[in-house]
């Protein structure tokens, strides 16, 4: 008995594209069925890798390029069925590939680099709040040739990971606690010794200011309307911002309650009558 669709059977070539039923059938059985498959193999990888406690952004990564490589595998053998010489279409795909990547993807080989390099050394995780090419925000991904990036105020920021190598890069959360650096001033006026202690005593109150290492309250320059101080504590990275702001707030209602004056700029101006 035999099976006809379309008034075809199996066997017979359909006009115009010159291929069986049979034949696209099986294309598309293999191409469907390779990509489920390459998927699964893929995720399996990263998950396993993972386990082997390997980086997210290097697993990811080397789960994307394996993925790529078992695409171009499937497609190849997909296209077998079809009749296509795989050998010899891969030879006049390579060479057109040549001058295409030589000309038109160089940065985009670069990139792909870049992004092997940022699996490897691991300069940041996702999660991390880092400046890279002059952009401040979270990481969210490291791609193949692009990093992402969430600013404070919840922009995406896409990066070439070729600039975000190239550059320096700061990460502020990966060491476990921070200094807050903030500078206060007080009047030429005020007891100096008096300052520091009131301030030491206001920062260290808060009970997420660390005593080891200790915090720091010093005058740091003469200006011109004030006495400067730096107030430097430490906290855990975590409670950075949160301390920040409440320690500026403190500060100011202890001087005022400490009866320290805040001066504001300002100039005196002398006239002589001629």
């Amino acid at each position: 008995m035999t099976i006809e669709l379309f008034g075809y059977g199996l066997e017979d070539r359909l006009p115009y594209i010159g291929v069986s039923l049979w034949n696209l059938f099986m294309f598309l059985i293999v191409l469907v069925i390779g990509i489920v498959v390459v998927k699964m193999a893929a995720s399996s990888m990263k998950k396993s890798m993972l386990k082997r406690k390997v980086s997210e952004i290097l697993a990811d990564f080397m789960a994307r390029i394996t993925r790529m490589i078992l695409y171009i595998f499937v497609v190849s053998i997909a296209l077998s069925f079809l009749g296509i010489n795989v050998g010899a279409a891969m030879v006049s795909i390579s060479v057109v590939l040549g001058f295409v990547l030589g000309f038109a993807l160089g940065d985009t080989l670069s990139n792909i680099a870049a992004g092997f390099m940022i699996a490897i050394t691991k300069p940041f995780k996702a999660g991390d709040y880092v400046t890279a090419n002059g952009e401040s925000g979270v990481i969210k991904t490291v791609g193949i040739s692009v990093t992402e990036l969430d600013t404070p105020d919840n922009k995406r920021i896409i990066i070439p990971n070729k600039a975000v190598w190239s550059s320096n890069i700061t990460n502020f959360t990966r060491n476990p606690i921070r200094r807050i650096d903030m500078t206060s001033g007080v009047s030429y006026t005020d007891d100096l010794d008096n300052v520091v202690q009131t301030t030491l005593k206001i920062i260290t109150s808060d009970p997420r200011v660390l005593k080891k290492p200790a915090p720091q309250v010093a005058v740091n320059k003469m200006a011109d309307s004030a006495v400067e101080f730096v107030v430097r504590p430490w906290v855990k990275t975590a409670d950075y911002w949160d301390v920040f702001f409440d320690l500026q707030k403190a500060i100011k209602k202890g001087y005022d309650q400490a009866g320290i004056s805040i001066p504001f700029p300002q100039m005196d101006v002398h006239m002589q009558e001629k």
